[in-house]
């Protein structure tokens, strides 16, 4: 036989090997969540007639034991251990909580901000000069010069996160906009703060405020999509991986639309935390939790939804893509390559089929 041939022989079986433990996990989860119990529950409504139970011929589906399912999750976890995708999750000891600002911190920076605080959260003299903005025409009293956003309190914390870092100056132009006085920075909330990038979203939304799950895929399309296109072609699943690369060129872009058919990849990945974001405090600096060497692409169902069920795991952290249970599959990160992306040094290449 020749090297070319064993090479597809082998190629052949690992796929098959995917495929088939993809389906294994699959089942395992379905069965967990007897999916196929609630399913009957749901089709099977009561008779408005007579007040019971729809008559069908369809045998019920009886309701998985808990012997059952304890056997289940087992069989997962061990599974999980022989492909070494990652260890479950172990939270230590008197492990604080993240404070409910903190959560909202984390939540931000990596989807952005997508809603406005309500307007009587907003401190008294934060929203009455922006009220009176809106209402009159002002001359400016002050110049961005004069704003030093590290006289607010939260900024210290906000400002550890990339994305708030990056909202700087249209903070600052929002409130020259409203002719806020410089000296009295120390008396803005939090939520007066995510008002005032609320405001600058909806005037320039070319330039709204962009969460780390973007800047992540933007990265990965530039320095892992020729791989991710290699591997992807080896699953027979080329187009998926070329839509979802065209998916992640259109975002970020609000003057230019995605195209529909390409539209339908943004469901089938997940971005996910190597160490979910609600153990945040457990690194050694909680707002790192967003960062490129946290995060990995996963398909989501059932790479991504195993990761969480039964058991927590957080995923070794070498793999940023988790596409396949066979090693072969994924994609290794390269910690050199995307410092060169954070320095402007590698392009972005054209992975845009030809319609």
């Amino acid at each position: 036989m020749s090297k070319t041939n064993k090479k597809t022989k082998k190629l052949s079986a690992l796929r098959r090997e995917e495929e088939e433990v993809a389906r294994l996990f699959a089942h395992k989860l379905h069965a967990l969540f007897q999916t196929n119990y609630r399913e009957y529950k749901k089709n099977n409504c009561k008779s408005k007639d007579t007040g019971g139970e729809r008559k069908s011929n369809a045998k019920k589906v009886k309701k998985t034991s808990f012997k059952s399912l304890q056997n289940i999750k087992n069989e997962i976890k061990i599974l999980l251990a022989f492909y070494g995708i990652g260890t479950p999750h172990l939270t230590p000891p008197n492990q604080p909580d993240l404070s409910r600002e903190q959560v909202s911190l984390i939540d931000i920076d990596f989807e952005g901000l997508y809603f406005p605080p309500n307007s009587e959260d907003l401190s008294a003299g934060y929203r009455a000069l922006r009220d009176a903005a809106d209402k009159y025409d002002q001359p400016r009293l002050y110049k961005m010069s004069d704003y030093n956003l590290n006289d607010i309190p939260v900024w210290a914390e906000m400002k550890k996160f990339n994305s708030f870092r990056h909202m700087y100056r249209p903070i600052c132009a929002q409130l020259l906009k409203i002719n806020y006085p410089p000296e009295k920075l120390n008396r803005l909330s939090y939520l007066d703060i995510l008002d005032t990038i609320n405001r600058h979203n909806r005037e320039h939304p070319e330039h709204r405020m962009s969460g780390q799950r973007t800047r992540f895929l933007k990265m990965f399309a530039t320095c892992y999509g020729e791989e991710f296109l290699f591997k992807m072609s080896l699953l027979g699943k080329e187009k998926i991986a070329r839509d979802f690369l065209t998916y992640i060129h259109y975002l970020d872009k609000p003057g230019r639309q995605c195209p529909k058919e390409v539209r339908y990849t943004a469901n089938l990945f997940n971005v996910h935390h190597v160490k979910n974001r609600k153990h945040a405090n457990e690194l050694d600096d909680y707002s790192t939790i967003n960062n490129f060497p946290n995060l990995s692409l996963c398909f989501t169902f059932p790479h991504h939804k195993i990761l969480h069920t039964p058991v927590e795991m957080d995923l070794n952290p070498n793999i940023i893509f988790f596409g396949s249970f066979v090693r072969d599959f994924q994609i290794t990160r390269n910690p050199e390559k995307e410092r060169l992306y954070q320095q402007g040094l590698i392009k972005t290449p054209n992975f845009r089929k030809e319609r």
